[in-house]
């Protein structure tokens, strides 16, 4: 299903559109089942799904005008079914074949044949292969011959064109053949297989063979000729055993040919078989093979392929089939761009056997070259070093000692397996035609021969039983060996056509499903996996790796943000590679703190001087085994010498808590990666688990990709409006938050890794949990101030391997029994979560640490993990501080008071409402306070907020939202002052504890919320005294000390440091001031720098004069996570609380200064069509996570209908767009400068821009993954500040250019440097709400060009992907209402119109000729400087 439309499903076929399904029930997690009854589709039920679960669905019309078909879903398919079902519907796999009942022969038809029978004849297949459709025969003719027989079945003796078998067989196309599980899907019956058509031993079959008269001598083929024939097998044999007859009768190519046995005639087939390859090849022929491949089965292949090629060539040299022969053809490469590839790979050409003998070689890289200049004596890595996988190189040191010449030519050989040549052979890959069948005679391209077999014609005749052009190609060939005068073929030339085209597009359907199989049947044996990187792009969000020693494993794209990167990949263009770089706190338990944490690098990789591969490679071709020798034990000694040349580094005091691995990745980087599974697309798909950077630092992707599977065990329920109980609404949103907070742990990227940690294990029957001991003294040691037990853990346990290896050659494909990689040790993995233990003694000087397992990937756990004295690999990651404490905050309502527990439950409050606390008289203000008059809508709304005890305001922009909070705060204080002068007549008993400060608490979800509300209550300075706390985070910045910088999170420092004007009123610069009580403590410790072991004792210092300083104030501001800082908590009792922006925080953190006090009042203002919450996780954003406690309320609003902020030009399409039109505009503004198309003044403009976008590809300080950023719209934004600035008078502090996007914010300060330009606000518009400026510049920074923006309806999701936040209301509302005077908004018109309501607004604008295109036309009205004269 599409996220956010549950009616729209893709489809697997990534090829096929999007189907429209019939929903009766909207709903993202449930599906409408349908049967057809009765001539219509009928509902039979609702189905719960999972995600990525597979359907299967009917298409059942396509009307004209609409975008995608409509379809019913007829069944949900359960994950082990999956492959079948797909199977099913493209093959129709489940239909069996028709049964077909032979008669005998008669004779007259078995005469003509040629009987063979006597004839030593054999089969190789796979054991469990039952389909024998070819077999080989040898025999001595004379002593100057011999003679090889090349036997197919002959099924079209027993299938009639155009019976029910045959058409059985048109339609299936070929038999669905997968060796893991065996053949599928048979294009014949089982009956007619084993009784007449499948080679089996002893049994007589008819045949078309290719008869072979070779020359014993020169191995050249004297005679060939295809013929009818009779034989009979006399063994079948698997690959493997026929492997071990050529290696016992094919080691001495010196020894006579033999005939005697079954042995005897496998060896001369296999000599023939390479003997002709080496002439069908000439001088490539080593290439021939794949690597690993066994020698069974080149054999094989090589003289199929012989027997095709012979079938096209009588078929095409034969009259009635001249123009009637599919053929498979393969042109050469386009000779303009094989010569750029020619320049581009001319260093690394002389190194391939197969490219250096088809590609022109100079002189100076010829072969004679590298053993006669002087300069390839020197085994230094001068020029271009070449890089050979280590496993492979101690392969053919073991092949070079053996003498076995043919698997060590093949490892040289194999350019597709060594990583210095891996990018060549897949440029060379991309730029090579495909191969196409086409109809003989029928076009030129029909007479191109094969250019990769180096044949001049070929064609599929040699599996008539699996696949069906065969079978029609075996029609021919009877057409051809007919004795009938003037027989005529079975087929016209538009029948061949056809068939050309449906086998073309069968064979295809075929490869992409046995990729997919290859997929789904991955099984994580042997997991860890050698892997090169296949592509890599410098502006890319990720790089992809493929793995040649693995040919069924397919590509897998691997993301720089889930690799949790410190910074932004860096992109070098002269060498094409990517640095990657790391920064992890690593501690270890078993080694001296003080000691260097050694990074070896992994030893996959060897590293060979180029000059010794040549003289290598020159070597193997010569098959001189003196020099071949000689070459691999230089490649040692410098193997050997480069590893003598590895220093370890002293350990600097930054690396006492932090490491920096590196990862340099350049096409062909070998990097070893394990393996694991995961769901897509309805199928179980191996994915990327971990990437070793090096031997002691691994990155665990599958946490990083899906921290929720792998931290919480939570099935969460949506949110409600009301809920019956407390309770209720505590496992509600307990299990939302718990998802929250296992989503966003990873996002801080401030993990930390612990070395040797021993584990003691707890198992039964569900659950495996554990423990283990951190020391007092090591966490002191190591700062690890985070609460250890509110952590996610990754726990690894390096080097093991499987106790029943299953990598030996019995287990793997009968055609490669070279082992290449060799098994690679694994690690297990485990995720978890850590749990409260019991309370500890005090002079206990050990934390224990208890978790509770939430996923293995594996379900093999290896002995060693429950062995005592086992040393783990953990990497501790800390719940993000602000998603704990709303974790904390629901689990804790349960002792919030009733006001708070019915504002939860949404109970009682109408109720409450209607019982207004005494009647205070607001036009008592005492006028001498300056506080701005209120109007009619905000009069109301502060009456409802000092009268009741639960109030919502909504203040749309400019409406004065904050003034209103003012008088609020005022009215909240006078009465704070009554309940004061009446608790003090009442004498306190002088055993408790001193009363908590009576106080008002007004708060917000960001720190910019709270400073705007600050800055306005200043005014009452002299009346009430207001408090400015920030979060410890933002003291941390301000004064840091020892340790500190450990404790900063990447969020806290994109965020401004405290304003300098409430600087008399903020908390930590109160308490440094020479007349406060501490302050002369505080200043001895700043002023020297802090040992470790004081560091405790600063910061206790620090709390108590917090504590002692916060209680002399009437009112304190805070965000509402800083609103549980302890310090508060213990000297303040707040019995009014205002939450503004209310509907920017998400309903938990709205929660938290609610939960945390015991509040009689309780006022929120926002406007929620304004900054939403903002909410990572698309599951608890479709739980209602995004849905703020404001909007909740918005029933019971007041809202605020007169703004005062913007020219009512400005205010006209957010009032209609987004307030229904009640917006009043009650304020004149200044003269107008931005001039619209006709060069009249306007407060609007837009200024069309085409721009290219370049994207942040992971977080940084400087922006989030995604972040976008558009050089020439901030060039343009530039522009038209410079304009207001030097042309219009405008002051660059009444500037503001905003954007959505940080990498935006940027490129455009960049771009305002260069320029000269200072003192212009520059902000993300999440950033800028709750601001004004006269005017505003809005870059929009999306674009694209015109052909990729879809010309129908785009979906959401594709709006997602090229409009992001742009598309967001709420955005748009914020971006369009901070201006006062002129709002100029920048972006790409045609793309932005793709979007519903940019379109409206775009509408807008043409209505009012604002509309400027380009936006480099862009005009302002000039201001003439006014002079003075004395």
């Amino acid at each position: 299903m599409v996220e956010g439309n549950p009616k729209l499903v893709t489809p697997v076929n990534k090829k096929i559109t999007r189907i429209r399904i019939v929903q009766t029930k909207p709903d993202m997690g449930i599906i409408e089942i349908r049967q057809y009854k009765c001539g219509r589709w009928e509902r039979k039920e609702f189905v719960n799904i999972a995600k990525n679960q597979m359907l299967k669905v009917k298409v059942i019309k396509w009307e004209n005008e609409k975008t995608h078909p409509l379809g019913v879903v007829t069944n949900v398919i359960p994950e082990c079914d999956a492959w079948d079902e797909m199977l099913d519907i493209e093959f129709g796999c489940k239909d069996t074949p028709p049964p077909l009942k032979l008669q005998e022969p008669e004779d007259d038809k078995v005469l003509h044949r040629t009987n063979l029978s006597d004839i030593i004849t054999f089969t190789i297949d796979p054991p469990s292969a039952e389909d024998l459709d070819d077999a080989i025969s040898v025999r001595e003719i004379n002593c100057d011959c011999y003679q090889i027989g090349i036997h197919i079945t002959d099924v079209a003796s027993c299938i009639s064109k155009d019976s029910e078998q045959d058409k059985f067989a048109r339609e299936r196309g070929k038999t669905i053949y997968t060796p893991e599980k065996g053949d599928v899907a048979f294009l014949f019956s089982r009956e007619l297989s084993n009784d007449h058509l499948s080679i089996l031993p002893k049994k007589k079959r008819k045949a078309i063979s290719l008869l072979i008269d070779i020359d014993k001598k020169t191995s050249h083929i004297l005679n060939l000729d295809f013929s009818e024939t009779l034989i009979i097998s006399d063994r079948r044999m698997s690959y493997e055993e026929a492997d071990q007859i050529i290696q016992k009768y094919c080691s001495d190519d010196s020894e006579p040919l033999r005939f005697s046995c079954v042995e005897d005639c496998v060896a001369v087939a296999y000599r023939f078989s390479e003997e002709h390859r080496k002439c069908r090849l000439e001088d490539v022929w080593p290439f021939g093979r794949q690597a690993g491949q066994s020698c069974s089965h080149a054999m094989v292949e090589e003289l199929m392929n012989l027997y095709n090629s012979a079938a096209a060539e009588k078929l095409i040299s034969t009259d009635v089939t001249r123009d009637l022969t599919p053929l498979r053809c393969h042109g050469e490469p386009d000779p303009e761009q094989l010569t750029h590839f020619k320049k581009k790979y001319v260093e690394l050409i002389p190194m391939s056997p197969y490219f250096s003998s088809i590609c022109e070689v100079d002189s100076e890289h010829s072969e004679e070259h590298v053993w006669s200049d002087p300069q390839y004596e020197n085994m230094e890595h001068n020029g271009t070093s070449f890089n050979i996988i280590t496993s492979i190189f101690k392969k053919m040191e073991e092949f070079a000692k053996n003498k076995d010449y043919y698997n060590l030519m093949q490892l040289i050989s194999s350019d597709e397996i060594h990583p210095t040549l891996i990018p060549m052979v897949r440029e060379f890959r991309d730029i090579q035609k495909k191969a196409v069948i086409l109809r003989s005679c029928s076009s030129m391209d029909s007479r191109l021969g094969h250019y990769d077999l180096r044949l001049d014609a070929y064609t599929w005749a040699s599996s008539p039983m699996r696949r069906y052009l065969d079978l029609i190609l075996q029609r021919l060939l009877h057409t051809t060996l007919s004795k009938e005068i003037l027989k005529q073929a079975d087929y016209t030339q538009v029948e061949i056509n056809r068939f050309c085209q449906t086998g073309m597009e069968i064979e295809e359907k075929y490869d992409a499903a046995m990729v997919q199989l290859q997929k789904v049947q991955f099984e994580p044996k042997d997991v860890v996996k050698l892997a090169v990187v296949n592509q890599l792009t410098p502006q890319g969000h990720e790089f992809t790796i493929s793995f040649p020693l693995h040919s069924k494993l397919d590509v897998i794209s691997i993301m720089y943000k889930q690799l949790k990167v410190v910074d932004q990949p860096s992109y070098n263009k002269e060498n094409n590679s990517m640095t990657l770089n790391w920064k992890r706190r690593v501690y270890s338990f078993s080694e001296t703190f003080k000691n260097s944490y050694p990074l070896k690098p992994m030893k996959n990789e060897t590293s060979v001087s180029s000059n010794l591969w040549k003289r290598l490679v020159s070597a193997m071709k010569q098959q001189d085994w003196v020099k071949i020798k000689q070459c691999l034990q230089d490649m040692k000694k410098g193997e050997d010498k480069g590893k003598e040349s590895v220093t370890s580094k002293a350990c600097s005091t930054e690396q006492r808590h932090h490491k920096e691995p590196t990862m340099e990745l350049k096409l062909g980087t070998v990097v070893q990666v394990q393996l694991g599974t995961e769901l897509k697309d309805g199928f179980s798909v191996p994915v990327v688990q971990l990437l070793s950077v090096n031997q002691r630092f691994e990155i665990c992707l599958e946490h990083a990709r899906n921290p929720i599977d792998c931290f919480s065990k939570t099935v969460c329920k949506a949110s409600k409006l009301s809920y019956e109980s407390c309770k209720e609404y505590q496992n509600i949103w307990s299990q939302l938050c718990q998802i929250d907070t296992a989503y966003n742990a990873l996002e801080e990227n401030n993990s930390v890794i612990l070395e040797g940690v021993r584990i003691t294990w707890k198992r039964d029957e569900t659950n495996l949990q554990g423990f283990f001991y951190l020391t007092k003294t090591q966490k002191k040691q190591w700062s690890l101030e985070f609460d250890l037990c509110n952590c996610f853990l990754c726990i690894r346990l390096r080097d093991q391997k499987l106790e029943n290896s299953e990598s030996d050659p019995k287990h793997m494909n009968s055609s490669e029994i070279l082992d290449l990689q060799g098994s690679l040790p694994f690690t297990w993995v485990a995720h978890a979560v850590t749990t409260k233990p019991k309370k500890q003694k005090n002079g206990d000087n050990q934390n224990k640490i208890k978790f509770q397992i939430t996923k293995i990937s594996m379900s093999y756990i290896p002995p060693k993990v429950f062995e005592q004295g086992t040393n783990f690999t953990i990497e501790v990651i800390p719940k993000r501080i602000p998603y704990l404490v709303r974790e904390h905050v629901i689990e804790n309502l349960k002792r919030a008071n009733n006001l708070v527990k019915n504002v939860a439950t949404n109970q009682r409050l109408k109720e409450l409402n209607a019982i207004p606390y005494e009647n205070i008289k607001l036009d008592d203000l005492d006028e001498s306070l300056n506080l701005p008059r209120l109007n009619r809508s905000q009069q109301k709304a502060v009456e409802e907020a000092v009268k009741k005890p639960f109030t919502v305001i909504q203040g749309p922009p400019g409406t004065g939202k904050t003034v209103v909070g003012i008088h609020i705060v005022y009215w909240f204080f006078k009465k704070n002052q009554d309940f004061l002068a009446s608790s003090k007549s009442f004498k306190a008993n002088p055993d408790q504890k001193p009363p908590k400060k009576p106080a008002i608490l007004y708060c917000g979800p960001s720190n910019k919320s709270v400073d705007i509300v600050a800055e306005q209550l200043l005014k009452l300075k002299g009346v009430l005294k207001p408090l400015r706390i920030y979060c410890d985070q933002m003291e941390m910045r301000v004064f840091p000390y020892t340790g500190s910088d450990l404790m900063l999170c990447r969020k806290s420092l994109r965020d401004d440091k405290p304003k300098e004007e409430l600087k008399d009123i903020t908390l930590m610069y109160l308490v440094r001031k020479p007349e406060k009580p501490y302050s002369e403590q505080i200043e001895n410790y700043e002023q020297n720098k802090l040992k470790e072991d004081e560091v405790e004792t600063y910061r206790k210092l620090l709390k108590d004069a917090h504590k002692d300083e916060i209680q002399n104030y009437d009112v304190v501001l805070c965000t509402c996570s800083s609103a549980l800082k302890p310090e508060i908590l213990a000297v303040m009792d707040f019995r009014q609380i205002l939450i503004d922006e209310c509907a920017m925080a998400t309903e938990p953190e709205a929660f938290i200064p609610l939960v945390s006090y015991n509040p009689q009042q309780i006022v929120l203002l926002g406007d929620h069509q304004q900054i939403r919450p903002i909410v990572q996780c698309a599951l608890v954003k479709n739980m209602g996570m995004q849905q703020s406690l404001f909007e909740r309320y918005m029933d019971m609003a007041k809202m605020l209908d007169t703004q005062y902020r913007m020219h009512e030009e400005i205010c006209r399409f957010p009032s209609e767009e987004f307030y229904e039109g009640k917006l009043k505009t009650g304020a004149e503004r200044g003269p107008l400068y931005l001039l619209n198309k006709y060069g009249l003044p306007t407060a609007i403009l837009f200024g069309h821009v085409e721009g290219k976008e370049d994207s942040l590809v992971v977080s940084t300080e400087k922006g989030n993954e995604n972040s976008v950023a558009n050089t020439e719209e901030a060039k343009q934004a530039v522009h038209v500040a410079c304009l207001l600035i030097n042309q219009s008078r405008v002051a660059p502090e009444h500037i503001a250019i905003l954007t959505p996007y940080n990498a935006q914010v940027s490129e455009i300060k960049k771009t305002a440097e260069t320029k000269g330009i200072g003192n212009v606000t520059v902000c993300t518009i999440m950033k800028s709400q709750g601001s004004e400026w006269p005017y505003v510049i809005l870059s929009t920074v999306r674009s694209c060009s015109i052909s990729d923006i879809e010309s129908d309806r785009p979906s959401k999701a594709w709006l997602g992907k090229r409009l992001g936040f742009v598309t967001d209301p709420n955005q748009v509302n914020v971006a369009i209402t901070r201006a006062q005077d002129g709002l100029c908004i920048l972006g790409n018109s045609t793309l932005l119109r793709c979007c519903e309501l940019w379109n409206r607004l775009l509408d807008h604008y043409y209505r009012a000729h604002c509309v400027v295109n380009p936006a480099s036309d862009i005009k302002v009205k000039k201001q003439r400087r006014v002079t003075f004269s004395l």
